[in-house]
């Protein structure tokens, strides 16, 4: 079983030597910023691989792994979730987990939508914007203010791609008819319209279904 690495466990040179302390350390001549060096990444690795809160991971494994019950052939099953103001759902085949927030390692000299990437079990995966690939605000959290949800990230997979993406809030799986879906509203951005396969209710909300297939290209796109 993982277990939580204490703080105590590691050294971090790099607050007393490295870039953040006096400079001694050798290796920055080589490395430049800490954020280059093997040690700094190790250290990184741990947590990392900080267990998920108890009982949180049997939670969506029953949840995502649940028997779907015989339904017309038109219904689909859909994960939905927030962004800033937006409600926005993708097709459940795409998703591989959702889990808890973790630190996003930046990558030299990349920006854009690009965050960076973040260890999921053990393996690195890019972690991207999509609120700014969007063009949709993601919520500002006003200091000392609780936080009513807990963002979440949803890890998602289409043929050998995977990406992790950060999002505001998640709701549950649900399922509607392909029938009900409609036009994307004039109130939506330029961006968010162009990669929305339609719109679909539910619970009173009005819900973007992503189109896979131009999310991907997109994302493809934008992180060369």
């Amino acid at each position: 079983m993982t277990t939580a690495v204490s703080l105590t466990t590691i050294d971090d040179c790099w607050n007393r030597i490295g870039f953040r302390g006096d400079r001694s350390c050798p290796e920055l001549e080589r490395v430049v910023h800490c954020h280059n060096c093997q040690v700094f990444g190790n250290a990184g690795r741990h947590f990392l691989d900080a267990p998920s809160p108890p009982g949180y991971a049997a939670e969506w494994t029953r949840r995502l792994a649940a028997p779907i019950e015989a339904d017309p052939a038109d219904l689909v099953g859909v994960l939905t979730f927030r962004l800033g103001e937006e409600w926005l759902a993708l097709e459940v085949r795409l998703l591989v987990e959702v889990t808890t927030p973790r630190p996003v390692h930046r990558i030299p000299r990349r920006g854009g939508i690009l965050a960076g990437v973040v260890n999921i079990r053990g393996e690195l995966h890019l972690c991207v914007h999509l609120d700014a690939l969007l063009g949709v605000r993601r919520d500002v959290p006003q200091a000392g203010a609780p936080r009513r949800h807990q963002p979440r990230l949803l890890v998602v997979r289409r043929e050998n791609e995977r990406w992790v993406l950060p999002v505001d809030e998640v709701d549950e799986v649900h399922r509607f008819s392909r029938q009900g879906l409609t036009g994307t509203p004039a109130t939506l951005s330029r961006s968010l319209a162009r990669l929305t396969r339609g719109v679909f209710s539910h619970d009173e909300r009005s819900i973007g279904l992503l189109d896979e297939e131009r999310l991907f290209e997109t994302l493809r796109a934008r992180t060369r």
